[in-house]
């Protein structure tokens, strides 16, 4: 709080200064008076501060009149309150240039009496700027002990704002950090806008919310009112964000343990999640996004998923959670049975970051109730595993796609399909072995689109003409009749096997 001091007008209304006059600058009487200090040497410049009363008799510039203007226009860049002159002495008649810049910046220029003493006059000045800084200074202790005593006793924002309102004696609004109201007393009137004063409110040097007030001009007792306010806003959000922290904190590390596949018993997953603000009666649905080759410059990229992701909230009934796990990022959403949220619609809503992003990649796991939420889990982590190893340009995986492949490679810790691999492809691997050729590759994505030349070749990047020329190589090499889709099916799968196998 800026030192608070009083008035010209109020001063001149004093004994010791009853007798002064006021030669110029008569509009800036208002003007409040800080500090005192007397002028008796040339030099001032620097040393002038704001809402200062400057004493002087001119003795300094007795010899060079013309000098004083410049004095008042020190005193007006400064913003000082006003000079007070004693000129029967040293300066008989004010300069005319001198009255008219006084005039022109309403700086009061003052004529003392004669024959009183500095000393009476500064004793007199500064007992009523002590006086009045010890007013506002106890005014301001009742106000704060008052205030915080309501946010200690836990008395709510809202009796906390109806006692600020009433101080001010106008309605005041509380905002968050994106403008949404979070408590008002005495609703604020649109048609009186112009008449509003805001404050930023901030927590550990972060904007968290605004301050608004309906009253423009405020006195030197409302604005102690302001910041005593401001400070007990600060402190009743900071208790919300730690309570807001620790709650995210602990609901967090309770899906951590459902999507880690903890046991908790079904009753128990139910009460917490109700505890936490989860529906249990939902369905949900983990979608994972894992980076591959991420750049320094793409560091912030899964904050700013994140950010995207949480608004959809509130769209077609969803809620959004969020964890991370080093360089993945797993989105936990819950949708009522009648409006689940479907691969497309995460496809069109992922368009922006997986066009920007080509390292990124999604899994999407299926639906399940809550307590089987790991499930879902591993069902988006096995999404991005096996999709990637099938098409690696493909940035979005849903499980339902690659849930046979899943089922095959899980039979084969159990069966050997490395002869069924030999046999079908063996002398396609060994020839790329010795010479460095893609005959396999080619044939992997000749048979994943469906035998179309074009579209293999626009996946290796090679003509159509090539890609016919490794066909018919394979085919010579191998003897595999493609026509058969019995023959492309067992090949891919096995060519499938083989390739997942040297990826992992």
């Amino acid at each position: 709080m800026n030192p608070s001091g009083i008035t010209l007008e109020e001063l001149l209304m004093l004994p010791v200064l009853r007798e002064a006059s006021v030669i110029s600058g008569k509009e800036g009487l208002c003007r409040v008076v800080q500090f005192i200090d007397i002028m008796e040497v040339p030099d001032i410049d620097g040393w002038l501060r704001e809402g200062e009363l400057l004493l002087t008799t001119a003795y300094s510039l007795r010899d060079d009149l013309s000098k004083l203007p410049k004095v008042v226009e020190m005193l007006a860049k400064a913003n000082a309150a006003a000079l007070a002159i004693k000129p029967e002495r040293y300066l008989h008649e004010m300069p005319q240039e001198m009255i008219d810049l006084s005039n022109q910046h309403q700086l009061p220029i003052i004529q003392l009496p004669p024959g009183i003493p500095y000393i009476d006059i500064t004793n007199a000045v500064m007992e009523q700027i002590l006086n009045k800084q010890a007013s506002l200074l106890r005014r301001s202790e009742e106000i704060y002990k008052k205030l915080t005593t309501l946010v200690l006793e836990n008395s709510g924002i809202q009796v906390v704002a109806d006692n600020v309102s009433q101080m001010l004696n106008a309605p005041i609004s509380l905002l968050d950090k994106h403008g949404n109201m979070i408590v008002s007393s005495n609703s604020i009137t649109s048609e009186t806008s112009a008449n509003m004063s805001y404050w930023d409110i901030t927590v550990d040097k972060e904007h968290v919310g605004t301050f608004i007030l309906q009253k423009e001009c405020l006195d030197e007792m409302e604005m102690v009112c302001v910041e005593q306010a401001r400070l007990v806003f600060s402190l009743e959000l900071m208790r919300r964000k730690t309570a807001v922290d620790t709650e995210n904190r602990l609901r967090g590390s309770f899906m951590e343990e459902l999507i880690a596949g903890i046991y908790l018993p079904q009753d128990e997953v139910v009460t917490k999640s109700r505890q936490f603000g989860l529906n249990p009666d939902a369905m949900w649905q983990v979608v994972v996004f894992e980076l591959q080759g991420l750049l320094e410059e793409d560091a912030g990229m899964l904050v700013q998923l994140q950010t995207s992701l949480k608004e959809l909230e509130g769209l077609q009934g969803i809620k959004i959670y969020s964890l991370f796990q080093g360089n993945r990022l797993v989105i936990i959403q819950s949708s009522s049975s009648n409006s689940l949220w479907r691969p497309e619609h995460w496809s069109k809503q992922l368009e922006p970051f997986t066009k920007r992003y080509k390292g990124l990649q999604v899994g999407i796991g299926g639906y399940s109730l809550l307590w089987d939420i790991h499930l879902s889990y591993q069902e988006a982590r096995n999404a991005v595993k096996i999709g990637r190893s099938l098409n690696n340009d493909q940035q979005l995986h849903n499980f339902d796609d690659v849930e046979l492949f899943k089922l095959l490679l899980d039979s084969t810790e159990y069966i050997n399909f490395d002869a069924v691999i030999e046999r079908k492809i063996g002398k396609l691997l060994s020839y790329d072995r010795e010479t460095g050729s893609e005959l396999v590759k080619t044939l992997f994505y000749y048979l994943s689109t469906n035998g179309s030349l074009l579209e293999t070749g626009e996946q290796l990047f090679i003509h159509r003409n090539s890609v016919k020329y490794r066909i018919d190589k394979v085919k010579e090499m191998s003897g595999l009749k493609l026509e058969s889709f019995y023959e492309k099916f067992s090949c891919y799968l096995c060519i499938y096997f083989h390739l997942f196998r040297i990826s992992r």
